[in-house]
């Protein structure tokens, strides 16, 4: 009979399919799972092969192409996007069973370095400690047998013991193993990058970037259309001859009509665009996806439902001033930036310099700026100079590896926390219109008030 029972005791501790479909059901339904499709399909997919059998068949590749939209050309090893995503699953995990799931009786795992879910039963209705009890009554007629049954329940709660002391070892390398995981690597990017991008890392959604759209003069021609070319702003003919010979372009100044055009959607600055570029790069190596609008077509839903990436001041990019939240430097009306909270031995105001030979920009200032979207818990980042070579020297600061390093350095408070939202001033040292040396003035902490 103790040999029937503990059959028993072993087939209930295995969870059955309906009671796996259950627990699976639960977590989707969760608030950390609720609003993260990507997450929701990678779970989803892992869980269902496991469920058919086929759970020998999961891999890099098959899960970029089902999860991540992959396509024949995914390359695992030089894209992280699976990685990085099973490592920001776990981590889900990990929450809702701190939270929702505390008191689940199924629990759901992916191992590190596997993609095959684990589900296993954090309590057992049966337990072969029961069977003394039935035990000890059919005994009590033969009381011969006790010493030898008594042996045998003591061996079983030894090989209990046993047991459990193995899973609680387990179960602390697996945590100490997490433990090392993030201390390599934040929701699967390098450490050094984690006070500044981690933010960005923990939705599986892409990033929006936003490209300036500044309104630009640019020279009138005759495909023009009609309703453009009466707004236009005609030269005088020294005007002409003088912008002729400034920009060397006389063949598209002095025609026979000189006259501006106003274009408000055309143009970005040179800068926006080789910190767009740096950006996209920075967001795709470390496997994470992002979209790119200029600023004239983003709204407002846009914004609410991404992490933003903003390129360029007020002055070019009309969404960077306009996040709700009281910010210690903004861009003056004077193109300076404006300390509207000044530490002790910091300016008030900061101001790019000029050559004065040739006009040319030789030192520009920038803000790094990180604050809450219009809805948390998403985040923003603007990126802006006084001038376009500032944007630039902005999103190379924050995808190059040493100023990266540095500025996290930077950022850390007692404690070892950097905080959630603060502005970098930074000065750019400019030759021939490229940025050159970049210099960490200060760093403020914002709050808001939401918090």
């Amino acid at each position: 009979m103790a040999a029937t029972l503990g059959k028993e005791s072993q087939t209930a501790q295995a969870p059955s399919e309906e009671e796996v479909r259950k627990a699976l059901g639960r977590i989707l339904r969760s608030r950390h799972f609720a609003n993260a499709p990507m997450k929701t399909r990678f779970l989803q997919l892992v869980c269902e092969e496991y469920l058919n059998g086929r759970a020998s068949e999961l891999n890099e590749y098959l899960i970029g192409c089902e999860v991540f939209g992959r396509d024949e050309t995914y390359n695992p090893a030089l894209d992280p996007i699976v990685r990085v995503g099973a490592h920001e699953l776990r981590k889900k995990l990990e929450s809702y069973y701190r939270g929702e799931g505390e008191s689940d009786e199924i629990l759901l795992g992916i191992p590190v370095g596997s993609y095959t879910p684990i589900f296993t039963r954090r309590s057992s209705q049966h337990s072969d400690l029961a069977e003394p009890d039935e035990a000890d009554a059919i005994v009590s007629v033969s009381p011969v047998h006790r010493p030898r049954k008594t042996a045998l329940v003591a061996l079983g709660v030894a090989g209990i013991s046993l047991l459990i002391i193995v899973f609680v070892l387990a179960f602390s390398n697996q945590r100490l193993q997490r433990r090392l995981d993030d201390m390599n690597s934040t929701k699967g990017i390098p450490a050094i990058y984690e006070s500044v991008w981690e933010p960005f890392f923990i939705s599986g959604d892409p990033s929006l970037l936003v490209l300036s759209n500044p309104p630009v003069y640019r020279f009138w021609n005759p495909a023009d259309p009609a309703w453009l070319t009466k707004r236009s702003i005609e030269l005088s003919a020294a005007e002409a001859e003088s912008l002729a010979a400034t920009l060397r372009q006389e063949q598209f100044v002095l025609n026979p009509i000189r006259k501006l055009v106003l274009s408000h959607d055309e143009y970005t600055g040179v800068g926006e665009a080789i910190g767009l570029q740096g950006v996209s790069a920075f967001l795709s190596r470390s496997g994470k996806n992002a979209m790119v609008k200029q600023s004239r077509t983003v709204t407002a839903e846009d914004l609410k439902n991404h992490d933003v990436i903003l390129l360029g001041s007020a002055w070019v990019n009309e969404w960077s001033g306009k996040i709700p939240i009281r910010e210690d430097f903004i861009h003056g009306a004077s193109a300076t930036i404006v300390n509207q909270n000044p530490l002790a031995g910091e300016d008030r105001e900061y101001r790019a310099r000029f050559d004065a030979a040739s006009g040319s920009l030789v030192e520009d200032y920038a803000l790094i700026t990180v604050k809450p979207n219009i809805s948390e818990p998403n985040t923003v980042m603007v990126l802006a100079g006084t001038h376009s070579e500032g944007t630039q020297a902005a999103a190379e600061y924050v995808t190059v590896d040493d100023h990266l390093r540095y500025l996290g350095q930077r950022l850390l408070q007692p404690g070892g926390k950097a905080p959630r939202y603060y502005q970098v001033l930074l000065r750019v040292a400019v030759d021939n219109g490229i940025p050159t040396t970049i210099s960490l003035v200060t760093i403020h902490e914002l709050h808001s008030e939401r918090q």
